[in-house]
């Protein structure tokens, strides 16, 4: 098995678990890589790597058989951006707090090593948005794993947002920005704005505004399938764009084009892990706040 390892810097709390986590990689592929930047963390922080090979560059880790994320559910985006479209599966072992997508406990690592070893996982298929805006570049990875928003820059007047879909005219919103999120990203940036949690596996982006300065425009649930379009006026010339954390500043009267991905990002889950016993544990439904 081959197997490449990303992250970020933690606490000190977590020395002895990762020291643990890295034996057990070790013990499963003499060979693994850890990005580079992880790696030299860990060099100052420890001396177990020292003798491991690193990896700067995506391809570096295509035929890879996991990537195993160490951090939160931003280290989990950020290795959506390593493996791309290899479909590589990414298991994210949680040093950080809510972890949706970095759903392995720290006090699991053995017995989420052990299930690697015996296959006894199974594998989840994530929808991710493309986006193009002409005149615009986004590097290699112009797609979207949790959400694409526009914002208004600053603490200046609300940003216009026309929307359509395909040749149909949905809506335009005045708001402090727009999300469009996939169900992945129904328990980031879109659900702290009152948006609906969506479950996995479901066809759907849902456009949300931040901030509406009319009440009655609420989150709005389509299908994925087809391109949606979005273009921002407002008294400044300039928004921002992104994607997942990573910003662009968009020009105003620039339309934003999103599609679904020809790939999907690939989560590797443990055999008791599902998605409403997560949601449950990470939302504390069904806990009486009387009874602390």
């Amino acid at each position: 098995m081959k197997i490449a390892v990303h992250g970020r810097a933690f606490s000190p709390e977590f020395d002895d678990a990762i020291k643990q986590i890295l034996k057990r990689i070790k013990a499963l592929d003499d060979r693994p890589m850890l990005e580079f930047h992880f790696k030299r963390f860990l060099d100052e922080r420890m001396s177990l790597t020292r003798d491991w090979q690193s990896f700067d560059e995506p391809h570096q880790v295509e035929g890879f058989d996991l990537l195993i994320a160490v951090g939160g559910d931003g280290t989990v985006l950020e290795a959506a951006t390593l493996v791309r479209d290899t479909e590589i599966p990414v298991l994210g072992v949680n040093t950080g707090r809510l972890g949706f997508l970095s759903n392995v406990g720290i006090d699991e690592i053995d017995l989420a090593m052990d299930a690697v070893a015996a296959g006894k996982v199974w594998y989840e298929k994530r929808l991710l948005l493309k986006i193009e805006v002409d005149g615009m570049e986004f590097g290699e990875f112009p797609y979207a794993l949790n959400e694409v928003a526009i914002m208004k820059r600053d603490t200046s007047s609300m940003v216009a947002v026309e929307v359509e879909r395909d040749d149909s005219f949905v809506n335009n919103y005045w708001a402090d920005g727009l999300i469009v999120s996939t169900p992945t990203g129904s328990t980031a940036y879109s659900l702290s704005a009152g948006g609906p949690i969506v479950m996995p596996g479901s066809e759907v982006l849902c456009i949300n505004p931040v901030a509406p300065h009319n009440l009655n425009n609420r989150p709005l649930v389509i299908p994925a399938h087809g391109e949606l379009q979005m273009t921002a006026e407002g008294r400044e010339n300039q928004f921002l764009l992104s994607l997942d954390s990573r910003m662009f500043i968009l020009d105003g009267g620039r339309k934003v084009r999103v599609t679904p991905a020809p790939f999907r990002f690939v989560l590797m889950n443990l055999e008791h892990q599902e998605f409403f016993s997560t949601v449950r544990a990470k939302m504390h439904w069904g806990i009486d706040p009387r009874d602390r």
